[in-house]
C-alpha cells in the first residue's frame, strides 16, 4: 500500500512539473520561444523513388501520394500499404492534359479533386473519372507550386485562385486589371458554376491603379478555419481574414512583423512587361496554414537585396556550391509561427524532413523526407509535432 500511494504521488508530481513547465514555455512571447518540428512517429512505404505528400483523408486513414515525375498518384492506407498507383495525366475523357497546379485534395474520404490548368478534375480511391468542372474562361495561374495546398472546401463549395477571367480583355497583368481582377474562383459543386471573388483589398498595395506589378508577387495562397477564409499575396507582409459570407473586404487585417520586408517594385508603365530574376527574390509568403491554436504556421524566404543578388549569382558563376551555400545564409527561408500579432524564429527541423508537407494540426504535420540526404528502399512518411523548448 505504501509503495502504491509512493507511486501515485510521483506521477502527480511529474504531472505537476510537466504542467508548470509547459505552462511556463506558452506563456512566453513566440519571439522567446523555439519551436522545433518534432519528429514521435512515422510511417514506410515499400517504395522506391521519390513521392511527396498530397493529401490525407478525412477520416485519417487514406493518404496520398505523387510521384515526382510521372506525376502518377499513389494512395496508401493508415499502415502504409499501398492500395493503388495509377496515373491520370494524359488524353483521353476525365485525364488533365497539361499540368498540376498544386496537389491533389480529398473532398470526402472516397473521392480526390485535381486542379488544373483547365479545370478541377475528380476521382474515386481506383482512379475512375467521377467529375470534372470547366469555367468559362482558360484559367491560368501567375506561379505553380505543386506543394501548396491552396484548394479550399467550404459547405459544398471549392475555393480556388484561378486566374483568367478578365485575360481576353485586359491580359494577365497590369494596372488596369489589379483594381478590377477577384483573386478567388468559387466552385458550387452542386450546380457546376464558377464565380468570381475577392478583389484585392485596399489595404493591399496591389489594388493599385497607379502602377503596375508583377504579376507573381501577389501569386494567392489559402487557408481557412471554422468560418473564416485566410489569403496572403507573396509579397504583401499581411494576412487578410475574411468571412466566408462576405469576400468583398476583409474582416481584419494582420500585419506580420517579419525581421526584414524587402519589398517588390512596382513599373508606372501600364503593364509590369518583362522581368529579371532579382524581381523575384523579393520577402515571400510561399505558403501557410492556419492552426487550431488560433495562430499561422507560414513558410517564408527574406529574400535579396540588389547588391546581395549580384553576389550571390556572381559567386555561383565561379563556385556553384559556394554559391548556393551563400545563398542560402543570405536568403533566410524557413516556417515560422505567427500569432497575429508577433512573429517566432524560424522552427528548427531535423535533417531527414524534406519540403513536402500535410498540416493536420500543430500536433499532427506529416513530411517527406530530404531526398538529397536519404537514399533508401522504401518511403518514410515522418510524423511531427510543434514543440516549444
Amino acid at each position: 500500500m505504501k509503495n502504491s500511494l509512493w507511486l501515485i504521488l510521483v506521477a502527480l508530481s511529474c504531472l505537476f512539473s510537466c504542467g508548470s513547465k509547459e505552462e511556463k514555455i506558452s506563456n512566453k512571447p513566440l519571439s522567446e520561444q523555439q519551436f522545433e518540428f518534432e519528429i514521435y512517429d512515422s510511417l514506410v512505404v515499400d517504395y522506391l523513388g521519390n513521392l511527396y505528400l498530397g493529401d490525407i483523408s478525412p477520416d485519417g486513414k487514406t493518404i496520398l501520394l505523387i510521384q515526382e515525375f510521372s506525376d502518377s498518384i499513389l494512395i496508401i492506407n493508415e499502415s502504409g500499404n499501398i492500395l493503388n498507383h495509377f496515373t491520370r495525366k494524359g488524353d483521353g475523357p476525365g485525364f488533365y492534359k497539361s499540368g498540376r497546379l498544386s496537389p491533389p485534395v480529398f473532398l470526402s474520404n472516397t473521392e480526390f479533386a485535381i486542379p488544373a490548368d483547365r479545370g478541377l478534375y475528380c476521382y474515386d480511391m481506383d482512379g475512375n473519372p467521377t467529375r470534372s468542372f470547366f469555367p468559362t474562361f482558360y484559367p491560368t495561374t501567375s506561379l505553380i507550386n505543386y506543394f501548396d495546398q491552396k484548394t479550399i472546401l467550404h459547405q459544398g463549395k471549392i475555393y480556388y485562385p484561378w486566374e483568367g477571367r478578365l485575360a481576353d480583355s485586359l491580359g494577365v497583368e497590369g494596372r488596369a486589371l489589379q483594381p478590377l481582377i477577384n483573386r478567388i474562383e468559387i466552385l458550387d459543386l452542386a450546380t457546376g458554376l464558377f464565380s468570381p471573388a475577392l478583389p484585392f483589398p485596399k489595404e493591399s498595395k496591389f489594388s493599385s491603379s497607379e502602377v503596375s506589378y508583377l504579376n507573381i508577387n501577389y501569386t494567392t495562397s489559402l487557408s481557412s478555419r471554422s468560418d473564416t477564409l485566410f489569403v496572403s499575396f507573396r509579397n504583401d507582409p499581411n494576412l487578410y481574414a475574411y468571412s466566408f459570407s462576405n469576400l468583398d473586404s476583409p474582416a481584419s487585417v494582420l500585419p506580420i512583423p517579419f525581421p526584414e520586408h524587402l519589398p517588390t517594385q512596382p513599373k508606372s508603365a501600364d503593364k509590369y512587361g518583362q522581368y529579371e530574376m532579382p524581381d523575384l527574390y523579393v520577402t515571400s509568403i510561399n505558403a501557410f496554414e492556419a492552426t487550431e491554436k488560433n495562430r499561422f504556421l507560414i513558410s517564408y524566404s527574406r529574400g535579396l537585396k540588389k547588391e546581395e543578388y549580384d553576389e550571390v549569382f556572381g559567386l555561383i558563376a565561379k563556385d556553384r556550391k559556394e554559391g548556393y551555400k551563400k545563398l542560402r545564409e543570405i536568403n533566410t527561408s524557413g516556417m515560422v509561427i505567427f500569432d497575429g500579432k508577433t512573429l517566432s524564429s524560424i522552427i528548427r527541423e531535423p535533417e531527414e524532413l524534406g519540403h513536402s508537407f500535410v498540416f493536420v494540426s500543430e500536433n499532427e504535420i506529416w513530411f517527406t523526407p530530404d531526398y538529397d540526404l536519404v537514399e533508401k528502399d522504401y518511403l518514410v512518411l515522418y510524423k511531427t509535432r510543434l514543440v516549444s523548448k
